[in-house]
C-alpha cells in the first residue's frame, strides 16, 4: 500500500489514496474486497493503454466506485481518446497538445507511486 506522504502533489482529488496497480478483473475484484468499502486509485501498468487498449481498461474497471488511472505511455492521441470515452485519469509522458480546461487536471505527465504487491497480498 502507499501511503499519502509517499505520493506525488500532483495527484489530488478526485483520486483517493492508496494507487493499486491493477492488471486483470480479478486483480481489481480482490482489490475491492480488500479495501471493503474504502477508497482507492486502480492504476494500470505501465504503458498498458498503448498494448492492450482502452477497451480493455474499461472491460477491466468497470462497474469500480473509485477513480482509475490508464497509462497511455507516450500516446497522447490515446491519452485524448481515454479522457473522451470517461477514464478518470491518464498517464502520457509526451503531451503537447493543448487540452480542455475539463480535462487539465487528469492528465498527468509521472505516475504516482503504487503498490505492485497488493495482488500478491490479497489473493
Amino acid at each position: 500500500m502507499t501511503y499519502p506522504h509517499e505520493t506525488s502533489s500532483i495527484f489530488f482529488p478526485p483520486f483517493p489514496h492508496p494507487f493499486v496497480t491493477i492488471s486483470t478483473r480479478q486483480t481489481l475484484l480482490q482489490a475491492q474486497r480488500h479495501f471493503a468499502g474504502q477508497p482507492f486509485t486502480a492504476v494500470s501498468p505501465p504503458h498498458a493503454g498503448a498494448s492492450l487498449g482502452i477497451d480493455w481498461w474499461l472491460h477491466v474497471t468497470k462497474g469500480l466506485s473509485c477513480p482509475s488511472v490508464l497509462d497511455c505511455g507516450a500516446s497522447a492521441s490515446l491519452a485524448l481518446e481515454a479522457l473522451h470515452r470517461g477514464i478518470t485519469g491518464v498517464i502520457c509522458r509526451d503531451f503537447r497538445a493543448g487540452l480542455p480546461a475539463d480535462m487539465k487536471d487528469r492528465l498527468f505527465s509521472q505516475r504516482p507511486p503504487c503498490e505492485d504487491r497488493l495482488a500478491l497480498k490479497i489473493m
